[in-house]
């Protein structure tokens, strides 16, 4: 998983890239939890269309999702409902979480109010001010 990779799957995607980081034809093991925090880190809008983002910011994203994934790992996963691994553990890496389930908070960088967007039936926690929505796509 590298970034000229994800660049030719996200080329001309009109979707957010939120939704296309959640894509498993695009990659796989990103869930809601990781996009959200992935984003966050590198102040990317869940909403801006994916084929819009720069390499400069893919390149970031990708070293983002892959040491989000790593401490997930570390972590033992996240445990937010009824989650246990097969030793019956809970996973620690929700301790760390900075923008998902935050929504109504206060963004840990500039204190801004964090909140909520449905995108793809999921719920897409983003700093106003830290993420903005940069470009939008002509029709």
């Amino acid at each position: 998983f590298h970034a000229e990779y994800l660049a030719s799957k996200l080329k001309n995607k009109a979707v957010g890239i939120k939704i296309a980081l959640m894509d498993n034809h695009v990659v796989v093991g990103v869930g809601n939890i990781y996009a959200t925090e992935s984003l966050f880190n590198v102040g990317i809008h869940p909403a801006q269309p994916a084929g819009d983002l720069s390499m400069q910011q893919i390149e970031k994203l990708v070293v983002e999702i892959k040491r989000i994934l790593k401490s997930a790992i570390d972590l033992g996963g996240s445990t937010l409902r009824d989650y246990s691994n097969a030793m019956g553990e809970n996973g620690y890496f929700q301790q760390t979480l900075l923008a998902y389930g935050r929504a109504g908070e206060m963004c840990v960088n500039c204190e801004t109010t964090l909140e909520n967007l449905k995108l793809g039936q999921r719920a897409s926690v983003f700093c106003p001010q830290c993420q903005p929505l940069k470009k939008l796509r002509k029709p």
